[in-house]
């Protein structure tokens, strides 16, 4: 049994939490016969004067991008081969029509949040949460009077993760990192220290760093920066 075809899905949203729908969904014509994910780790490949050679120094892993190509046709032939159009395009849209449907799903610019919209691209088991990088779309057959009946979309999409959960997924605790933190309630200085050095006693030198006048007064939702103290008081002893 191969199971029933599930069509691949785009679903527009209005921020990075995923938790507000822009009412836009786009659905493939037909299923992309390949796609492509990419992995990068970029890395620091300054090289000091007159060597010849040099350590890449690791700077951060990329957000992945995913790559599709996707047909847009209103030539028949699909009709022909017993292929239904997904309800999102609709059996007596144009190309035009569904290269449209495509844009406002994943591309055009939105006045309500000022920014295009974000995007879930779902197709078997890949949930992709993402962003439009960019798109190029080729026209390639056409009626007598210039109407394109078939088109084919290179898209790049980059993989949006919020701020939030991006930390907790990195739980990135080295001291040798500067890290941001937004209080929250029942959070003290001592306590965010420990949980981010390792050592609650740093809390003064945190206190300076940020300005604090009354280190035991914290305020909600305010923002603090954890710098890379180890090194900057064992430097110090020095």
């Amino acid at each position: 049994m191969l199971g029933e075809l599930k069509k691949m899905t785009l679903t527009g949203y209005q921020n990075d939490r995923f938790d507000q729908p822009t009412g836009d969904v786009y659905t493939a014509v037909v299923n992309p016969e390949t796609y492509t994910l990419n992995y990068e780790i970029q890395s620091n490949q300054e090289q000091a004067s007159g060597t010849s050679a040099n350590q890449p120094a690791f700077n951060r892993i990329a957000p992945r991008k995913l790559e599709f190509e996707f047909l847009f046709d209103s030539t028949g032939a699909l009709q022909q081969t017993g292929l239904a159009l997904p309800l999102s395009v609709g059996t007596n849209q144009g190309v035009w029509d569904q290269v449209e449907q495509f844009k406002k799903t994943v591309f055009y610019y939105n006045g309500s949040t000022h920014q295009p919209p974000f995007v879930i691209l779902e197709w078997g088991k890949l949930r992709f949460k993402c962003k439009l990088e960019k798109v190029s779309v080729t026209y390639k057959l056409f009626k007598p009077d210039g109407t394109p009946i078939r088109a084919v979309a290179k898209a790049s999409f980059v993989e949006t993760t919020n701020d939030d959960l991006r930390v907790a997924q990195e739980n990135a605790r080295s001291p040798d990192l500067t890290h941001v933190r937004t209080v929250q309630a029942g959070d003290n200085l001592p306590l965010l220290c420990h949980r981010i050095y390792g050592d609650a006693t740093l809390y003064g030198e945190v206190a300076r760093v940020n300005h604090l006048i009354n280190f035991r007064t914290l305020t909600v939702g305010q923002q603090l920066f954890f710098p890379p103290i180890e090194k900057t008081v064992n430097s110090k002893s020095k």
